[in-house]
């Protein structure tokens, strides 16, 4: 069993432990489309990865992963970002790497003068974190408003349609 863990940006090297990672995570899961690692990928490539961090075990082995890129609300730059994927190896879950990466990502964020964070997922989990339903702010896709929670950082809460970032297809 793992717990002694450290977090830290992406570094050049880790891209495809990252996409590898990412995979197995998401392999099991029922509700996943099974190109979450081609959304980090195609992230990176587009210039649109704001903020990745991962978890690494006293190896150097990356255990897990968390990704945010720029949003925009009603096709305007607003601070916003969208939290995705999440992803921890599956021997590993359960264990609080996932929700350690959430937090200092949120955190980062927060220090650098972002606005807000969107995520599409499990509300239960989410709302732990303190992302919400935002009354006025919805997801261009009506497939992902059950699932769409919001955390506003900064500045008044923004109302429209929020985009995810081109790469989400």
């Amino acid at each position: 069993m793992i717990l002694d863990y450290s977090i830290r940006p992406e570094a050049p090297g880790d891209e495809r432990p990252i996409h590898d990672l990412v995979e197995r995570a998401f392999a099991p899961m029922p509700f996943a489309d099974g190109d979450e690692q081609d959304l980090v990928d195609a992230l990176r490539e587009r210039g649109e990865l704001a903020l990745s961090l991962v978890a690494v075990d006293p190896g150097s082995v990356i255990v897990g992963q968390v990704a945010f890129s720029p949003a925009t609300i009603d096709h305007g730059d607003c601070g916003w970002f969208q939290m995705a994927p999440v992803a921890v190896c599956p021997t590993l879950q359960h264990r609080g790497i996932g929700s350690a990466l959430i937090r200092e990502g949120i955190e980062r964020l927060r220090r650098s003068g972002a606005n807000g964070v969107a995520v599409v997922g499990n509300p239960a989990y989410y709302e732990r974190f303190g992302f919400r339903a935002v009354e006025r702010l919805a997801p261009l896709s009506a497939h992902d408003a059950p699932f769409f929670r919001a955390m506003p950082l900064a500045g008044p809460v923004p109302a429209g349609l929020l985009r995810y970032s081109s790469a989400f297809g």
